[in-house]
């Protein structure tokens, strides 16, 4: 038995491997086709980007995996890549070779990809590799069978029972993975011989997936590229060395309108370039530079588009450059939307231009007319009035004075709109700027009721260099608007250090106030253009609607940012922030702060702030000082102190306090014998008798809000008992008509429009100067050959010869004559920066601009005309020393004195006659009021009354008027008779020392 199975065993042997030769044979040629396959989509993809290593390890990889020996690529040029992993000799017997017939030969495929052939893929297998395998085999299947026998007998059992179900199975599990199953797995059971055979099986299923998982993960990241290319709206093309066009996507079909079979594989230059241009991109690609430039590219129809084009070096694994890849992209709209923007802002700032034209043309024909209207309303103002046409030239002049104020908010505008307002730097004082806003606005201020106060810390660095002019403008803005939207209670102005460096200090500015507020949906958008806090605001108040749209774009030039803090009728606050350069050396002219070092001072002030204020600076002048709130505390702090032997040396005192005014309380301190040497200085916002002050015991009297400066001197000037002249707390105006007897220079005014002329000459006749006229530039210079001018007002622009040329011509004449040089200062209607820059470089000194204002005008001739000024105080001197020995109780005597100065004799005569004349007209009507108790009529009577009686110096008649006025629109019928009681007792006086006034002008006539 055992030789039999030995013998078919043998047999079956031979057999097999006869049979397993051929199968073998056609399993190669099975398998040459199956990689080709396979192998061409690979070889395909890395042929088109010209990667030939990748092609050639490709190669490698696929002849290590298998029997097949031989791979060779040839490319379309001729070019042969070959890997082959060859046996060095035959293993196999040679008749075991002639009964293993292997049938051999080359199979071949050509690669190609999107129509166009890049080459051929031969493979190759020889029967010495498949000779040795399988005489391997059958090595092994001797072996097998030699053991099988072996072991057939003694173990048959155990093979029939445990081991041919595996086997089974993993040869129909083969099966399966070769017919393209390759989750099929076969679980190791039976003998461990069997179990290996299947884990091995499972080993190779594993593999062989993970690899097949691998070729199509690379499969789909390229197909995912070529579709992202293709798909791409931008034109992207490759090229190779020679500028053969290797690839085109989509989207340069739609762009240059050639068709991928009509660009690939033709040197198409899709740019209008130049050889040389395209040489020097060669250049730049050939070092491996990336690059980008602009071309303008005809399509296949003709049309010319403009393009960016990027290019990039294309290289293989070997880092060789083999040609270029190029993406385009059309910019043609772009370039035409560039070309259009440009236009149109040429046009935007051509209409810029011919606006700032239309602005600085537009000031001058508004301002020309507005100087005659508010120069003439101010001169008609200085002449005798009855109390309606006061009132109706008062409120032409008000009107007036707010076109002005909105013409000046638009032209404000419309610069920084434009981009031509600059800000200076200059020198600058900031306590300085913050009191002069101050000083402008008090009245203002004053006449609501309102305490305006200004707090600046001692210690703050106020000698900085930046825009006077425009920091006023901002917070005269800012305190305007509180001071018109606030109906009682205070407005304060605080300024305080954020930051400081050696060269530079950040300060904060605040505007507080007890006005109504403003609510949150209208502060988000209270800084814009023609904004206000609501329509009822509109309407009650006015306005541009550009003040705080011009405060935040200056705050902003100025380097800070403006906000606001308010709610709704608990007052509001307007704070900014700006940085300023410091000056190089701080003023050595600030007066020393050490004389009041230890003096005792008592400040009786009502309100807080001021009050807060007051002790603020007086600590810091080294003054021991306290504060009272009422008159009655005041004395009390004033006895306590006598009684410790340690008594007050000064005492500054509010006028308005409650329930005892300043004088009241200046003529107690002086009734009691152990405070009576106390100094008191008075604080007051409107006019006072100053008889009436000094028989009360008020050593001086000063305006609030006080200077800072001012408040110093009059309390050295006090303690050292020096007499200390009031300080009229605000400009009351005086009537008058005509030019004082002395003449205080000789002015040439050049002018050609007619109210121009009158304004200007009404204001300096009234002034005291003598002025020539002329009518333009020519006659000028005739004007100026002939005679001799302290100063000369030139317009800037006239017929026949304009200002800047008379001027350059005066000024030539004194060069060459080297005489006198005369100041010339220009007038202009124009409110631009830069009609004052050429005013200055023609030669003139200084700039006037209309409409102008008599205190203006007053201004800028004491700047220019020095001797003038101190001649008017000469004579005001001269003129009150001749006047009466004692001036009656009821008179201000100070007022008196300035009309005795600006009025000729019979012109001051001729005001106080028609005073005497009409004023018991509104005395009786007064008296007839209060009878009935006509509360409008008391008002109109009380009120034309006040007015005239102010302007001749009774001053407490006038207050009286003041007060019977608010006590009839308060409807307190009571208060309004005891009054008229007091303003009947004082009239009578008034009316006595006004005669005598009246007779002493008339003699002098």
């Amino acid at each position: 038995m055992g030789v039999a199975i030995v013998a078919g065993g043998g047999v079956q042997t031979v057999l097999l491997v006869a049979e397993g030769a051929a199968e073998h044979s056609a399993r190669l040629l099975r398998e040459q086709k199956e990689t080709l396959l396979f192998l061409a989509p690979l070889v395909a993809d890395q042929a088109l980007v010209g990667d030939y290593a990748a092609i050639t390890q490709l190669l490698k990889n696929q002849v290590k995996k298998g029997e097949l020996d031989r791979f060779a690529w040839t490319d379309k040029d001729g070019k042969t890549l070959i890997a082959q992993d060859l046996p060095d000799r035959l293993d196999a017997p040679t008749w075991f070779a002639r009964l293993a017939l292997i049938e051999h030969e080359e199979q071949s495929l050509d690669v190609t990809a999107g129509g166009v052939g890049y080459g051929k893929l031969s493979v190759w297998v020889t029967p010495i590799k498949a000779h040795n395998r399988l005489w391997l085999q059958f090595v092994k299947q001797l072996q097998i069978v030699a053991v099988t026998l072996f072991l057939m007998l003694q173990f048959i059992w155990l093979i029939f029972r445990g081991n041919l179900g595996t086997l089974r199975m993993l040869a129909e599990g083969a099966n399966r993975f070769s017919q393209g199953d390759h989750a099929v797995r076969i679980e190791p059971e039976g003998a461990p011989e069997v179990g290996l055979a299947a884990e091995a099986f499972n080993n190779m299923a594993n593999n062989i997936e993970g690899l097949i998982a691998s070729l199509g993960k690379s499969e789909s990241k390229n197909k995912l590229l070529a579709t992202i290319v293709e798909q791409s709206s931008e034109a992207i093309w490759t090229k190779d060395l020679a500028g053969i066009i290797t690839s085109w996507n989509s989207g340069a079909a739609a762009m240059f309108g050639y068709p991928p079979a009509d660009a690939v594989g033709r040197a198409l230059n899709v740019g209008e370039s130049t050889a040389e241009e395209e040489e020097a991109r060669m250049q730049r690609l050939m070092a491996g530079e990336k690059f980008s430039y602009d071309a303008r590219a005809m399509t296949r129809s003709g049309t010319a588009i403009d393009i960016q084009v990027a290019v990039a070096p294309l290289l293989d694994q070997a880092n060789q450059w083999i040609g270029s890849i190029s993406v385009a992209r059309d910019v043609t709209q772009h370039k035409r939307s560039e070309e259009a923007l440009r236009l149109a802002r040429e046009a935007a700032e051509s209409a810029n231009h011919a606006k700032s034209s239309f602005l600085a043309r537009m000031s001058h024909e508004i301002r020309t007319p507005m100087n005659g209207v508010l120069g003439m309303t101010e001169l008609l103002l200085e002449t005798g009035l009855t109390s309606a046409q006061r009132k109706y030239a008062e409120t032409v002049q008000r009107s007036g004075q707010n076109l002005l104020g909105i013409i000046n908010d638009l032209l404000d505008f419309s610069k920084i709109e434009a981009g031509k307002l600059e800000l200076e730097s200059v020198d600058m004082d900031l306590r300085r700027t913050l009191e002069d806003v101050v000083d402008l606005l008090a009245e203002r201020a004053h006449v609501k009721g309102l305490e305006l106060a200004c707090s600046i810390p001692a210690n703050l660095a106020t000698h900085v260099k930046g825009d006077p002019l425009r920091l006023g403008q901002v917070l005269t803005n800012l305190v305007g608007n509180a001071i018109k939207f606030t109906e009682q209670g205070s407005v304060v102005i605080r300024v305080a250090g954020l930051e400081e460096t050696a060269q530079n200090v950040t300060l904060r500015f605040e505007v507080s106030d007890t006005g109504a507020g403003i609510s949150e949906a209208a502060q988000s958008h209270i800084f814009e253009e023609f904004a206000q806090a609501d329509g009822s605001t509109t309407r009650k108040h006015g306005g541009s609607g550009l003040g705080l749209a011009i405060s935040r774009q200056l705050v902003e030039m100025m380097g800070g940012n403006i906000y606001v803090e308010s709610v709704l009728g608990a007052g509001s606050t307007f704070w900014f922030t700006s940085r300023f350069e410091k000056q190089e050396t701080q003023d050595s002219r600030a007066a020393p702060m050490g004389m009041l070092t230890g003096v005792r001072a008592l400040i009786v002030e009502s309100s807080v702030i001021n009050g807060g204020i007051l002790h603020s600076q007086m600590s810091n002048w080294g003054m021991t000082n306290r504060v009272a709130a009422t008159p009655e505390q005041a004395i009390d702090l004033l006895a306590q102190a006598a009684a410790r032997n340690a008594p007050y040396d000064i005492a500054i005192i509010d006028l308005g306090l409650p329930g005892m005014d300043a004088l009241e309380l200046a003529r107690t301190i002086r009734a009691r014998a152990d405070i009576a040497r106390l100094r008191l200085v008075m604080l007051t916002h409107r006019q006072v008798d100053m008889q009436n002050a000094r028989d009360a015991g008020i050593d001086a009297c000063l305006a609030k809000p006080v200077r800072q400066t001012v408040l110093y001197e009059c309390l050295v000037n006090v303690m050292a008992c020096q007499p200390q002249e009031a300080v009229a707390p605000r400009e009351v105006r005086e009537p008058v008509d005509t030019a004082p007897a002395g003449i205080r220079g000789n002015i040439l005014l050049v002018e050609d429009n007619l109210i121009n002329q009158q304004v200007a000459l009404g204001i300096l006749q009234i002034q005291g100067y003598s002025v020539t006229v002329v009518n333009n530039g020519r006659e000028a210079l005739d004007a100026h050959a002939q005679g001799a001018f302290d100063l000369i007002l030139m317009d800037c622009h006239m017929p026949e010869m304009d200002g800047f040329e008379a001027t350059r011509e005066i000024r030539g004449r004194e060069r060459s004559s080297i005489g006198k040089r005369v100041p010339i200062i220009a007038l202009t209607a124009n409110a631009m920066a830069q009609d004052r820059e050429e005013c200055l470089n023609t030669g003139m000194d200084d700039h006037l601009s209309k409409p102008f204002s008599m205190q203006t005008m007053q201004d800028m001739l004491d700047r220019w005309m020095p001797h003038a000024a101190s001649t008017k105080s000469a004579a005001a001197t001269e003129l009150a020393a001749r006047g009466p020995a004692k001036a009656a109780a009821a008179l201000d005597r100070r007022v008196l004195d300035q009309l005795s100065t600006l009025l000729k004799p019979e012109r001051l005569a001729r005001a106080i006659n028609f005073y005497l004349v009409e004023s018991p007209k509104l005395i009786q009507k007064l008296k007839q009021a209060a009878a009935a108790n006509d509360a409008p009529e008391i008002v109109r009577s009380a009120h034309s009354l006040k007015s005239s009686s102010a302007n001749l110096g009774a001053s407490v008649l006038s207050r009286y008027c003041e007060d019977i006025e608010a006590s009839a629109r308060r409807a307190d019928a009571e208060e309004a008779c005891k009054l008229f009681a007091k303003i009947e007792t004082e009239y009578g006086c008034v009316q006595t020392a006004l005669t005598a006034e009246l007779e002493l002008a008339t003699s002098k006539a």
